[in-house]
């Protein structure tokens, strides 16, 4: 008696694989590509707050370099509003080209200029800087100077803090 193949009958579970696990590669495809793009937003978010810390401790080295040239060169302007420096700066022994030095600098490679200098109304205890980075992102920063008579004389000044106010202007 020869043997015949048999045929099997149908199942209701045949096909059921192939379907599944098509629907959990495209889960996981799209799970992955959520969680790439969530990492490519954190990184550049990362990346444009490290910028701005570098930007803050520029500005923060240029108040400190511009503090000092005041302090030791052109004591007299402490005083004195910004609007006002190049009128005051003759009685300070001050030529027009040290007053406009005085108004700009360089610091970690970076240009800046002195974008309002504001003593504090009434008795002098405080001013107001503001710089700002020159070049294609003017980035600006104001810091808060303690002022007080120095020791040595009344009629000088001397900065006994700065502080920084935050960041103005781009991306502040």
């Amino acid at each position: 008696m020869p043997l015949r193949c048999a045929r099997a009958l149908p199942n209701r579970r045949d096909g059921f694989a192939l379907p599944v696990a098509l629907g959990g590669s495209l889960l996981l495809l799209l799970s992955s590509g959520s969680l790439q793009l969530l990492a490519l937003h954190n990184r550049a978010r990362v990346a444009d707050q490290q910028r701005q810390l570098q930007v803050e401790d520029l500005l923060a080295s240029a108040a400190q370099q511009q503090v000092a040239a005041l302090v030791t060169q052109a004591n007299c302007l402490l005083a004195v509003d910004l609007a006002q420096w190049a009128a005051v700066a003759p009685s300070c022994g001050l030529g027009e080209e040290a007053v406009a030095a005085l108004q700009q600098g360089q610091v970690g490679g970076q240009g800046y200029r002195v974008a309002a200098y504001r003593p504090a109304a009434g008795a002098v205890a405080s001013a107001e800087l503001e710089l700002q980075l020159t070049g294609e992102r003017p980035w600006r920063a104001v810091y808060r100077l303690g002022l007080a008579p120095a020791a040595a004389s009344t009629a000088q000044l001397q900065v006994t803090a700065v502080q920084e106010l935050g960041l103005r202007g781009a991306r502040a």
